[in-house]
Parts: structure tokens; C-alpha cells; sequence
């Protein structure tokens, strides 16, 4: 740096020739260049740039043009940031800085530095601040150093916690062993299996029976070899002395260079499944004495879903009298469709150890369909594999029945409220035609809707144990009677029960709903009558329209004709037939009458 400053032409410099400066800039200027420390000098009010051998390595490729540039035009990027502190330095501040970040653009592309610095004002003889001395270094491997060791140490720290926390949530054993198994560090018995606080190298003594050892010696000599997972249910002395069973599983930990330091592992008690299997096989006898007396139906299959047994309870509802007649028979074949495929699923399952559910159709071996819900389970024999499968089917099909019937009704009520706006936009068409003003025309509105209402109320009742069939009749006709002798009905007293009454309410409101939107009671001359009578034990009820629009048998058949044909029939015990004549539709429906009823 010192030829640099020996060959610069100082003369065409703002600082003109070296002769000329001023003693405390060549004083200065001298200390800079002895040193080996990063230093540069900000000189006189032009801000003229002077540094230092050490200096030059900061510079980068603006070495060594910068030397004897304004500070400016040396650090452009800088400038904004740095001229701040450069004038208060001049007024007399002095400033220190640690791992101060900078961006610099110092060889074409921008650089993420970090620097310590220090400013200090140079004075003349005077007294006076004619300079600025700054004394710097690169902190930036330091800083992003430390940064990589403040986040290797958090994300030690994360997992060090999270590991903490498995192992204080875990109900299972813990344990370490040496690298050859001869030693144990330590074990958590967590209360099944007791704890071993010091190094042992008895502990196989301690905690398996003689019997067991040469087993699990041979088990945990495998896992040595291959330098894998150790995995094994064995016998063990739980804490109380007594025999239990435990799933252990260990896996190896290996240093730097990849050699096993020791075995971390955790052992899970299953001595409640064990003991389960072992008292399941031996009281056999008794248990099937046991399923005798129950109406599910029990069976037992082998590993190839055949079937060994079925329980006297389950051959009842079977419908089997004679268990040979089926035994060895492939038992996913009894289900149909989607539950043929679920019983193989469930097969599977139960072969792998894993118990499975679902529901389907099988018919009894009557012939009789019937709904049933399945549990799969494996039977574990004594080395803790599976021997075979017990499958226990229970009869739901009432509860299926309702299910769907459920459904029908949830069907027929989505249907309802589609009806429901039809009849009113009705309604209020056919009201407002025939009123004479527009106060009599929002009153009958009001009162037709309110009677829809009123329809509505029956058709929901759910709890109710008989009605008279006039008022059933009444409430639901109620809303399409647009004119009083439009529509009529007649008959003897009879009344109803609860389910002949919802009955008879949802087939006369299809039928009404029917004519006002497509027959009868949709013009302005059609009728609809209504009349029924009980006869040597057989009620019959009729639906005629006439005076309607020329009646056309539809293609198909909705949801409404299948309510009144097929459902309200069977509250009845009885029979519905819809008529398609030209003239108007007819329905006729027969069957057992209610709970009272006068003869015709």
C-alpha cells in the first residue's frame, strides 16, 4: 500500500501533493499504513477515502481505484446509511459498533456483511476536526457462526423436548442395553414390570423365567447380527413375581462411525390378551354352553374363512338344522353383493391380527333374507399368531327396516314441502281469481293457508293413538277446497288408529295435491268426492275426480303414487290402486278397518 501512495498523483487530488498536506495528515496517514489492522481515513470537508494494506481486502475489486476517491462515490451503497454517522463524527461524536450489518455491492453482486467498527475525529493542531479515523474488522463469519450454533442448538432442544415428552406420555416399558446385550443400563418397568435403577448384567435372571431364555437369547442374537430392530412377545416376571407377557421391541444406536453403542426399547404388557386366549381355550366347553343361550349367531372359521363351528343359538337364527349340512363351507359365500366383498376384507383383516366390522345381506338357510351386523376377530393361538377367526353375526334386520323406513318418511317430508309451496302459490291463485276485493281476497288467503297448517299438523302427529276419520279427512282437504261443493266426501263414523290415520292423511294429500296441480280442481269445473264404508270386515274408501282436464297415464310412476299404492296400504293390511281413467283419476283403497267402525 505504501508504493500505492508513493506512485498515486497526488497533485490532481483535492488533497494536492503529499509535500502540502498538512502535518496531521501525514501523521496520520503514517500510523494507518504501520498498522495491520482493517483502517481507513474520511479526510477534510470533500470526504476524500484513504486506507491501509488491511483495508484493501474489504475494498474487494474497488481496490485500488477507491484510494484518493470521495467516501461517496467509494461506498454508493453505503452512502445513505453511513454519512449520518460520518457528519456527527466531524462535529465531534465518536461512535462504536459491533456486528453492525451491511449490504455491499463490492464485486458486482451484493454480499450480507457484518462489521465492528469504531469512528473517531482526527484533529489538527488547532484543535479543530479536520478528519475521520475508522478502525474496522469483519465480524461476519463470527456472526453467522453463532447463528448456525443458535439454531442448531434450538432444534437440539426442540427434539430433546419432544423426546422427553413421548417417553413421560408412554405407558409402556422403557429400556437400554449394551451394545451385545450382556448388560442392561436401565429399565422403567412403569409399574407392570420392576425397575432396574443400576446396570445389570443378571438381568436376564431377573425379569425371564430359565425356560424362556434360550428363546429370547436366540431372538436378540438375530437382531445382533443384522444390526436391525429387535422385536419379540415373550413370557416375563411382572413386578408382582407372577408370569405376564410383554411385545418388546429395541432398536440399535449407533456413534459417528456408524458402530452400536446400545439398544434403546420399549416393552408394551399384552398379559391381558394372553390370559384372555389361554382361559378362551380352556374353558371351551363352558363357553359354548355359554353362546348356546345367545341369539347372536357365533361361528368360528379357519384361517381360510371355512367354517368349524357355529353356536346353538346362532344355528337358530340360521334357520341350520344340521350344523354338517354347512360345516367346511367357505363362509364370505353366504353374503351377497357388496357384503361378499366385505366379508373377504374382513377375512383378510383378522388373518393379518386385525379385528373388523361391517353390515350386509345373507339369507338364512330357509331362504329367508336377512340384515346383519358382523364383527371379524382374530383367535390368537400360543405363540401370539392367529389360529383362527371368530366371526359373531347379530339379526338387525328390524332395525334395518326402520332405517329405511326412516328414510321414506325423511323422503316423503322433502316431497311434502315441495307440495306445500305448489298448494299455496294455488291457493292464493284460485283465492284471488274468485275475490271481490283485494281486503276478501288477503283474508281467505290467510285463512286457507292457516287451514294448510292445520294438514300439516295431522300428517306430523307421531304419538297420537286413534282419530275420527272426518276430522282426519277435514284437516287434510282442507287447503285445495278452493270451492264448498267442488269437493265432497261421505261415509259412516269410523275411527281410525294412529298409523291408519297418518295413512289416510298422506294418501288424500297426494291425491288433493295432485288435482289441484294436474287434475280435477286445476279448472274451474272439476270435482272430487270422497266416500268410504265397511263392509263384512273390509273398509273400502274411494277417490273419483271429474269435470277435470282428459287424464293421461304417466310413463313412469313417482314417489307420490308409490306412497298411497304401497305404504298407506300396508297401514291398512290392505291394497291401493290408482286408476288413470280419461275422465279422472280413481283410487280405491281396501283393508282392515280402525278400531271402530259401523257396517254399511
Amino acid at each position: 500500500m505504501k508504493s500505492l501512495f508513493d506512485s498515486r498523483d497526488w497533485t490532481s487530488s483535492p488533497l494536492g501533493g503529499r509535500e502540502t498536506w498538512p502535518p496531521v495528515l501525514r501523521t496520520t496517514v503514517d500510523l494507518m499504513l504501520a498498522s495491520l489492522h482493517p483502517m481507513c481515513i474520511v479526510w477534510g470537508p470533500e470526504r476524500i477515502f484513504l486506507y491501509n494494506d488491511g483495508y484493501a481486502e474489504i475494498l474487494g475489486a474497488r481496490h485500488p481505484s477507491a484510494l484518493g476517491l470521495p467516501t461517496e462515490d467509494v461506498w454508493p451503497e453505503l452512502w445513505d446509511e453511513i454519512a449520518p454517522l460520518v457528519d456527527r463524527t466531524f462535529a465531534g461524536d465518536s461512535f462504536a459498533f459491533r456486528d453492525q450489518p451491511f449490504t455491499m455491492r463490492r464485486n458486482g453482486f451484493k454480499e450480507q456483511v457484518w462489521y465492528d467498527f469504531a469512528y473517531s475525529p482526527v484533529r489538527d493542531e488547532r484543535g479543530e476536526i479536520v478528519g475521520l479515523l475508522n478502525v474496522t474488522s469483519d465480524s461476519t463469519a463470527r456472526v453467522t457462526a453463532q447463528r448456525d450454533r443458535d439454531k442448531a442448538t434450538g432444534g437440539l432442544r426442540s427434539s430433546e423436548g419432544r423426546l422427553a415428552a413421548l417417553v413421560e406420555a408412554t405407558s409402556d416399558s422403557l429400556y437400554s442395553m449394551s451394545p451385545d446385550w450382556q448388560e442392561m443400563y436401565f429399565l422403567q418397568g412403569r409399574g407392570f414390570i420392576a425397575n432396574a435403577d443400576t446396570p445389570s448384567v443378571r438381568w436376564m435372571d431377573a425379569y425371564l423365567f430359565p425356560e424362556d431364555q434360550p428363546e429370547v437369547r436366540a431372538e436378540i442374537d438375530k437382531a445382533i447380527a443384522r444390526a436391525g430392530p429387535f422385536e419379540m412377545e415373550h413370557r416375563v416376571r411382572l413386578a408382582d413375581g407372577s408370569a405376564g407377557w410383554i411385545f418388546s421391541r429395541a432398536v440399535p444406536i449407533r456413534d459417528d462411525e456408524g458402530r452400536v453403542t446400545e439398544w434403546f426399547g420399549m416393552a408394551a404388557d399384552v398379559t391381558g390378551r394372553y390370559r384372555a386366549v389361554e382361559q378362551l381355550r380352556e374353558s371351551e366347553a363352558f363357553m359354548r354352553g355359554v353362546l348356546a343361550a345367545s341369539n347372536d349367531c357365533i361361528k368360528v372359521l379357519d384361517l381360510d374363512a371355512k367354517l368349524t363351528f357355529m353356536s346353538e343359538g346362532g344355528a337358530k337364527v340360521m334357520e341350520v338344522s344340521d350344523f354338517n349340512a354347512v360345516a367346511g363351507c367357505p363362509w364370505p359365500n353366504f353374503w351377497e353383493g357388496a357384503g361378499n366383498v366385505a366379508a373377504k376384507e374382513a377375512v383378510a383383516s383378522a388373518r393379518a391380527g386385525v379385528a373388523a366390522t361391517f353390515q350386509g345381506y345373507a339369507d338364512t338357510m330357509k331362504g329367508n333374507r336377512r340384515y346383519w351386523d358382523v364383527q371379524v376377530s382374530p383367535i390368537l393361538g400360543c405363540d401370539g399368531k392367529p389360529e383362527r377367526i371368530l366371526s359373531i353375526s347379530r339379526d338387525i334386520t328390524d332395525l334395518k327396516a326402520a332405517e329405511e323406513a326412516r328414510a321414506v318418511l325423511s323422503q316423503e317430508l322433502a316431497h311434502r314441502m315441495k307440495n306445500s309451496l305448489a298448494m299455496v302459490q294455488a291457493i292464493i291463485t284460485q283465492t284471488l281469481r274468485q275475490a271481490k276485493s283485494m281486503e276478501e281476497g288477503r283474508t281467505a288467503v290467510s285463512q286457507r293457508l292457516a287451514a294448510l297448517g292445520r294438514a300439516q299438523d295431522i300428517l306430523t302427529r307421531s304419538n297420537f293413538t286413534e282419530a275420527d276419520i272426518y276430522d282426519v279427512i277435514e284437516a287434510a282437504i282442507a287447503p285445495h277446497r278452493v270451492a264448498e261443493d267442488r269437493i265432497t266426501w261421505a261415509g259412516p263414523p269410523l275411527v281410525l288408529t294412529s298409523q291408519q290415520a297418518l295413512g289416510l292423511s298422506l294418501a288424500t294429500h297426494e291425491l288433493a295435491t295432485n288435482a289441484a296441480k294436474y287434475g280435477a280442481l286445476s279448472n274451474e269445473t272439476g270435482r272430487a268426492a270422497m266416500t268410504w264404508r265397511v263392509e263384512d270386515g273390509t273398509f273400502t274408501f274411494d277417490w273419483i275426480e271429474s269435470g277435470g282436464p282428459p287424464v293421461t297415464p304417466p310413463t313412469g310412476r313417482g314417489f307420490g303414487s308409490k306412497l298411497i299404492e304401497r305404504i298407506v296400504a300396508s297401514y291398512f293390511d290392505g291394497e291401493g290402486r290408482l286408476y288413470f281413467d280419461p275422465s279422472g283419476i280413481r283410487f280405491r283403497l281396501t283393508g282392515v278397518p280402525g278400531s271402530t267402525a259401523v257396517e254399511a
